[in-house]
C-alpha cells in the first residue's frame, strides 16, 4: 500500500478506506470458508458456520466468536479452559490464548500489536460489562434504555480501536500507524461525528444479537465422519 497517497486522504476517505479494507478481507474468507463447506457439505460434514458480517460486529469477543468459529472453538477448547481449569486465572488464560495466536499467524511485529490490542480490548470489555449490566426494573422506558445507550458507547470506543488493531493486521505496522496517528490527530467535529457512526453501529450490532444467536444455535459446529 501507498503510505503517502493514503496520508494526502481526507479523514472519510481515510476511514472509508479502512472500512472497505475490512469488507474486503471479510469476503475473502467468506468466499475461502464457503467453497470448503460446500465441498464438505457433499460429504454430509457439518462445519462451523461462515464468517459474520464485520459491519455488524461491535464487540472484541464477538469478532472472535463469530468471525471464524472454527478457530475460536480450537482456542477455547485446547487452550483458554484446560489453563482455566488449572490455574482459575483467566486474564493469563486470555494471555497464552492470545500468545498461540500470536505465534500462529507469524511473530512479525504488526502481528504483536494486532495480538495485544485485542487482548487489552478482551480484557476492558469483560471488566466493564458488569458495570453496564442493569437488570430492568419498573419505571420509565427512557431511563431504562440508558444502560443499553452507555453499552453501546462504550462499545463504539472499543470499535474505533478494533478497528485499528485490524487495520495492523490488513496492512501492516505501517498502515496502523497511520490510522492511529489519524484518529488522534484529527479535529474534534469529525472525532465526535465518527464516534457517533460508532454508536449507531453498535445499536444495531446489539439489536441483531439475538436474531444471530438464534442462527448459530440452529447451526451447531459439528464434525462427522
Amino acid at each position: 500500500m501507498n503510505d503517502k497517497f493514503l496520508q494526502n486522504l481526507d479523514s472519510w476517505a481515510f476511514y472509508g478506506f479502512g472500512y472497505a479494507m475490512g469488507q474486503h478481507f471479510h469476503i475473502k474468507y467468506v468466499v475461502i470458508y464457503g467453497l470448503s463447506t460446500s465441498l464438505a457439505s457433499f460429504e454430509n460434514v457439518m462445519v462451523p458456520h461462515l464468517p459474520r458480517c464485520i459491519g455488524r460486529i461491535h464487540l472484541y469477543s464477538d469478532m472472535w466468536k463469530y468471525f471464524d468459529a472454527g478457530l475460536y472453538k480450537f482456542l477455547v477448547k485446547h487452550i483458554y479452559i484446560p489453563i482455566v481449569k488449572l490455574t482459575s486465572l483467566k486474564l493469563l488464560a486470555s494471555m497464552a490464548t492470545f500468545g498461540f495466536v500470536y505465534i500462529w499467524h507469524g511473530t512479525a511485529t504488526y502481528i504483536l500489536i494486532w495480538c495485544i490490542l485485542n487482548y487489552i480490548g478482551i480484557v476492558l470489555e469483560q471488566t466493564c460489562s458488569p458495570l453496564l449490566s442493569v437488570k430492568k426494573s419498573e419505571g420509565i422506558k427512557f431511563f431504562l434504555d440508558w444502560p443499553r445507550r452507555m453499552r453501546c458507547f462504550f462499545g463504539a470506543v472499543l470499535l474505533a480501536v478494533s478497528a485499528i488493531s485490524n487495520f495492523y493486521f490488513f496492512g501492516g505496522k505501517n498502515i496502523g500507524d497511520l490510522f492511529f496517528r489519524r484518529l488522534f490527530a484529527d479535529n474534534l467535529p469529525n472525532t465526535i461525528i465518527l464516534l457517533f457512526i460508532l454508536y449507531c453501529g453498535a445499536q444495531v450490532s446489539t439489536e441483531l444479537c439475538p436474531v444471530h444467536a438464534r442462527k448459530c444455535d440452529n447451526n451447531p459446529i459439528k464434525m462427522k465422519y
